[in-house]
């Protein structure tokens, strides 16, 4: 078994169906594009399947229509992150660095939530 080949996420093929369209190819990059699909796909419930053709003539056509309308919604909020990039007018140096405990103590004692569990036999 092989999961991508075997088994795969239905709503991978519902939001590539999306972005496949016209308005979406030409209007962004393929790295927006994929972008977009990692967004979209974070947002919605994955559904694992093994064969397209089994699952679709078992789903409900009401069923269909509700996952693809989560798909549209998803796409929609991360084109929406993507058009509205924090990245793109940022210079490199104008980065914050927040270091919480600049100094570390190789040598500290571990706190006790920090201690392993089992003992290693000498």
């Amino acid at each position: 078994m092989q999961i991508g080949s075997d088994v795969h996420n239905y709503m991978e093929t519902l939001v590539g169906q999306v972005l496949a369209a016209e308005e979406f190819v030409d209007r962004f990059t393929n790295e927006q594009l994929s972008d977009i699909a990692c967004l979209a796909l974070n947002r919605v419930r994955p559904v694992y399947i093994r064969y397209d053709i089994d699952f679709l003539s078992a789903l409900p056509e009401e069923r269909l229509v509700v996952l693809k309308q989560h798909v549209d919604k998803a796409v929609e909020a991360a084109m929406a992150m993507i058009i509205d990039d924090r990245r793109k007018n940022r210079e490199d140096n104008d980065i914050t660095v927040i270091y919480n405990n600049p100094r570390h103590n190789e040598d500290a004692e571990l706190e006790w939530y920090e201690q392993p569990l089992t003992r290693l036999k000498k």
